[in-house]
């Protein structure tokens, strides 16, 4: 791995553990789903899911470390190669910019609420609980990550495009 390659994954991974920390007071409310999505895009999948470990890793440390923490890493590798087969498919869709944004950006919500029913399903699995109420129970928290994603995607896109895809690595 190149020196450039490691500061870009920290340099991002310090910008999520910021910016999860900013937004701590706000249960599921966060930019770093879109900025994962993001970065599985224009980067690639693996560097994107170092981001994630590293980001998840880091923050756990201030907001709280326990066994969870590997699952919310496990959780969202899943959602990311899901979102990248997804977001290919929506890239052979005739349709103008902004129209592939809006759509980026439902999609990208709709993995905020895949993220909370995978990690709900792992939570309900350990504990023993039943699958249906322990996802019902979380449902309020991961409809705020969907809305914040889909609020963040389309804010954050733009930037990132224009900072990551000159320098957009092979897959």
């Amino acid at each position: 791995m190149t020196t450039k390659r490691m500061s870009r994954i920290a340099m991002l991974a310090a910008l999520c553990v910021a910016s999860r920390q900013a937004f701590a007071s706000l249960p599921n409310i966060q930019p770093i789903t879109a900025i994962f999505l993001i970065c599985a895009v224009f980067l690639n999948l693996t560097d994107s899911i170092l981001i994630m470990a590293v980001t998840m890793l880091v923050s756990s440390f201030l907001l709280g470390f326990g066994p969870w923490v590997l699952w919310q890493i496990v959780s969202f590798a899943i959602v990311l190669v899901i979102w990248l087969g997804l977001y290919k498919l929506i890239q052979v869709l005739p349709l103008a910019k902004v129209h592939q944004l809006i759509i980026q950006s439902i999609v990208a919500a709709l993995m905020g609420i895949v993220y909370g029913v995978v990690i709900d399903s792992i939570g309900a699995l350990l504990y023993s609980m039943p699958w249906w109420s322990y996802v019902m129970a979380g449902l309020s928290f991961n409809l705020a990550h969907a809305l914040s994603t889909l609020i963040f995607y389309p804010l954050l896109e733009p930037i990132f495009r224009r900072l990551l895809f000159h320098e957009k690595v092979p897959h």
